[in-house]
């Protein structure tokens, strides 16, 4: 096996490790590696989103989602251009289903205008011009919304970093580390190495990499949800603006929505069903780990009691496509279940802890190690805020 020492070693080649390797080999002369457990990038939830660059209009004023949101948005946006990456600033729907939506549908207007986002509120015939199958009576228009293809902002990202010095191993599964006095140790399933400060962004194993690079407990438990998408034809729908519904304010999923790719073609989703396996994109899998991980955690429990409809309802959305149509033409009226083309999935790492699922952004430190613990959307609209975040963090470290 190799021996090398780095200054800095990131655990995750995902969007967010990504996103800081390229800030750090931008930013000093230190020695950097980024390690991942797979044979190349974007296999996780980076490659499986909907490449919806987000505006922030959801969260709460002072959270760190709205924070590194705002902030990496704008970031974003500027990285794309420089770098000649495919995106469209199209701006977003966020329609009502019937009255019972309105006053969550204000909130979240009145939330946006707090933290300084261009929104406006639509009636039944603007949303009407935008698509006339749109069926929706009230919404509310957010101009800070975009399209892009996050693959290739991570293939940028490793690319420039790459060519700043920093080093990639790829198909390097953490083994075991151990903390020295002055180093960490880190041995890989091909690789031995030993680093000063250690970054984990490990995603859907996140918990796991906290564990063994602590030797302590995660202080949160993974929970994935597994989300799906499907294709339809492109010229059913005659725009590029996402339409998205009013979300269940007590669940952190936003809901089924349609959205135009970058690449043109037309999807609607995700659903929101729990998955029995962190890495199970191929029909219905079951890790005997990750099960027993999940059925042990109390948030399975206290999300069941809680949220049992919306539970039930998404459980319907995943197992009837006639149910699943029933909920999209409550605001799109030019679906149907016979019209899917495709289908593609995704699976979400949401973070638990003490029996709750854990809304905001978590980012901890132990010793000379950060560890991202709960990132899931907008993180790859917010990467490089978070980046900066985590760069921040690394200068508290003794």
């Amino acid at each position: 096996m190799n021996k090398k020492v780095y200054d800095i070693i990131i655990i995750g080649a995902g969007i967010i490790g990504g996103a800081i390797a390229y800030k750090l080999s931008k930013e000093s002369d230190l020695k950097i590696a980024v390690i991942d457990k797979e044979s190349e990038p974007n296999k996780h939830q980076t490659g499986r989103n909907s490449g919806v660059i987000h505006s922030g209009v959801y969260y709460p004023k002072d959270s760190l989602k709205s924070k590194n949101c705002i902030n990496g948005y704008n970031q974003l946006l500027d990285f794309l251009n420089e770098n000649e990456i495919p995106f469209k600033i199209t701006g977003k729907l966020i329609a009502t289903a019937d009255e019972t939506e309105y006053s969550e549908m204000e909130r979240l207007y009145d939330n946006a205008k707090s933290v300084g986002l261009n929104v406006s509120y639509f009636d039944d015939k603007q949303i009407r011009e935008i698509d006339k199958n749109l069926v929706s009576k009230k919404g509310f228009f957010v101009e800070e919304t975009g399209i892009t293809d996050y693959t290739q902002v991570l293939n940028a990202f490793i690319d420039l970093s790459r060519s700043n010095g920093l080093d990639y191993y790829f198909s390097n599964e953490i083994k075991s580390v151990s903390i020295g006095k002055v180093d960490t140790s880190i041995k890989t399933s091909e690789n031995k190495l030993k680093t000063k400060y250690l970054i984990n962004c490990a995603g859907l194993q996140c918990d796991r990499v906290y564990n063994i690079c602590t030797g302590n407990k995660s202080p949160v438990t993974i929970i994935p949800f597994k989300g799906e998408y499907f294709k339809v034809p492109e010229n059913s729908y005659s725009t590029d603006i996402p339409i998205y519904p009013v979300p269940n304010p007590n669940f952190p999923f936003l809901g089924v929505h349609l959205t135009r790719m970058i690449d043109g073609s037309l999807k609607v989703g995700p659903n929101a069903v729990l998955s029995f396996d962190r890495e199970g994109y191929k029909g219905f899998s079951v890790d005997l780990n990750d099960t027993f991980k999940i059925i042990t955690n109390k948030a399975l429990y206290n999300i069941a009691k809680m949220y049992s409809s919306t539970v039930i309802k998404e459980l319907l959305k995943h197992s009837n496509k006639k149910y699943f149509e029933k909920n999209v033409r409550k605001y799109w009226s030019n679906f149907s279940k016979e019209d899917i083309i495709g289908y593609s999935c995704g699976i979400r790492s949401q973070a638990s802890e003490n029996g709750n699922l854990i809304s905001d952004f978590r980012i901890e430190n132990f010793e000379n190690q950060v560890h991202v613990l709960n990132a899931p959307s907008p993180a790859a609209t917010s990467c490089l805020a978070i980046a900066d975040t985590v760069i921040n963090e690394l200068k508290f470290i003794n």
